[in-house]
């Protein structure tokens, strides 16, 4: 396996973080480990690393039966090919993935070959917001708006204590800023770290607690600072990776110049 696991459990519950290395952008899928069937929370940047999730799914003995897409970005959308499986998701971002979903898969594929799909995998089972109880378990689909992107899926397991933020939070890994959206981003995390999960599943690095919410805006306001003062994308790709020496997800960095500075 080129990716690792995590497994954490909660009152009973387990949830397992498959983490792509850095080839696949240090990104996280997680499994949801139900009585009786499995719940995937995204899909993987390449086949090759959906491919693996696959395979460590089947060693759990339960079917999945169910594929969130969380958002459009390509690491959490391209590899959804090789579940094989209806894609769940929120209204919004099945909407950007049907306008812009083929484009980015191309533009991956060209980067790095077959191991990227030539087109988009599509959401067709639309997710609400609210709660629903799945195989005895509770949870709770909130809806993110303007953080990362502008709309994105977090995952709530109330009962169990634990927060699936997706790329809300990253854990010492360079964060895509690309699309500047770092005041509306901010106030994201403080409404959500009101919500008092002590577990934080994020969509890159490890899991965590609530140190995340302050080691999220930190990084934040540095990478503001430095995009307003760097003089283009390899200045700022330099000055942050001194500035987070300890952080991986280098190719983070490398995908988001181009929007950073057009």
């Amino acid at each position: 396996m080129h990716g690792s696991v995590t497994t954490i459990q909660r009152n009973g519950l387990k949830v397992h973080t498959y983490a792509a290395p850095e080839a696949g952008w240090v990104v996280n899928t997680h499994i949801i480990e139900l009585a009786s069937q499995l719940l995937v929370v995204d899909a993987q940047y390449t086949l090759d690393f959906a491919e693996e999730v696959v395979a460590f799914a089947a060693t759990l003995n339960k079917p999945i039966t169910r594929l969130y897409v969380t958002h459009y970005h390509p690491d959490h959308l391209l590899g959804a090919a090789a579940f094989g499986l209806p894609i769940h998701g929120l209204a919004e971002v099945a909407r950007k993935i049907d306008q812009v979903g083929d484009r980015v898969a191309g533009e991956e594929r060209a980067k790095v070959g077959d191991r990227i799909p030539d087109h988009a995998e599509r959401i067709s089972e639309i997710v609400q917001e609210g709660e629903e109880r799945i195989d005895g378990t509770l949870l709770r689909h909130v809806a993110l708006r303007h953080a990362e992107t502008a709309d994105a899926l977090v995952i709530a397991l109330p009962e169990h204590d634990i927060l699936i933020t997706q790329d809300l939070l990253y854990h010492q890994v360079h964060v895509f800023v690309g699309e500047l959206a770092f005041e509306s981003w901010r106030a994201a995390l403080s409404t959500f770290s009101t919500l008092n999960f002590g577990t934080l599943l994020p969509g890159h690095g490890n899991p965590g607690d609530a140190a995340l919410w302050t080691h999220m805006r930190d990084y934040l306001d540095v990478a503001e600072r430095t995009w307003k003062t760097s003089d283009g994308a390899e200045a700022f790709h330099r000055q942050m990776v001194a500035l987070f020496p300890d952080h991986r997800g280098a190719r983070l960095l490398q995908h988001e110049g181009r929007f950073l500075y057009k």
